[in-house]
């Protein structure tokens, strides 16, 4: 792969992490600069808005919830909301009256106030779908966001701050869980590249001494570290088939 190659794929990747970080959408603007002087055609430029639109990236809009869906997501929200749907809304007086009972503190209006708020996690959820998290596992972690914060409204001064303050914590929950998978996922994949480089190592020393080998000695070569040797060792469950572990 060429210098330019390199660049472009860099770019690229780069592109994927800040849409994920903007509800899946970038602007003309952004992928423009991302790959400013490289004198790309008009028809790579198209292709690669092609690409991004095929992998539920929003162009200038955010994409189409329906197209950025799984079919286990589809599923999922024709049940939910099928169910939220069934609940009666109150009327905007009525809904005045809970938020208010629900900010002092009061546990019935707390608990209605939660479920009149069930379809604005739905809402939400949807802005935050293709990022690595199914909606179910979305839409619980709003609604556990959803009932702790209609237990701390007590600090608003109105009602109409309420929803705001609800959607926010909804909102936080549901990226903080985004967050944390994005960094699960990329902890499994340093762990798994460190495995196959102690793997391919292992395999080339034991190929020069006719023999497997130990930690030590393959540490002693100065490629991979002793520390990462043993922690491949732990992920792979002592399965690295070049690896001596009788001898340690």
């Amino acid at each position: 792969m060429d210098r330019n190659e390199t660049w472009f794929l860099e770019a690229l990747q780069d592109l994927l992490k800040k849409a994920q970080k903007h509800q899946n959408t970038l602007t003309s603007e952004e992928i423009d600069e991302a790959f400013a002087g490289m004198n790309l055609s008009e028809e790579q430029v198209q292709t690669i808005r092609d690409y991004l639109t095929t992998n539920s990236i929003g162009i200038d809009a955010p994409p189409d919830a329906d197209m950025v869906m799984t079919d286990v997501d589809h599923n999922y929200l024709e049940d939910y909301e099928r169910m939220v749907s069934s609940m009666d809304q109150p009327d905007p007086d009525e809904m005045d009256a809970v938020k208010i009972n629900a900010m002092a503190g009061q546990k019935d209006a707390q608990e209605r106030l939660a479920v009149y708020m069930l379809p604005k996690v739905v809402d939400i959820a949807k802005l935050y779908l293709n990022q690595g998290v199914f909606l179910e596992d979305l839409i619980g972690t709003g609604n556990e966001a959803l009932m702790r914060g209609v237990k701390l409204l007590g600090p608003l001064d109105k009602p109409e701050e309420v929803e705001p303050d609800l959607a926010q914590r909804i909102m936080d929950a549901m990226e903080n869980l985004i967050t944390e998978n994005v960094e699960q996922k990329g902890a499994e994949s340093e762990a798994a590249e460190n495995a196959n480089k102690v793997m391919e190592k292992a395999d080339e020393l034991a190929d020069a001494l006719g023999r497997k080998v130990t930690p030590l000695e393959l540490a002693a070569e100065g490629e991979v570290s002793l520390d990462d040797i043993m922690e491949a060792i732990r992920n792979t469950g002592n399965k690295i088939d070049f690896i001596d572990y009788s001898a340690e």
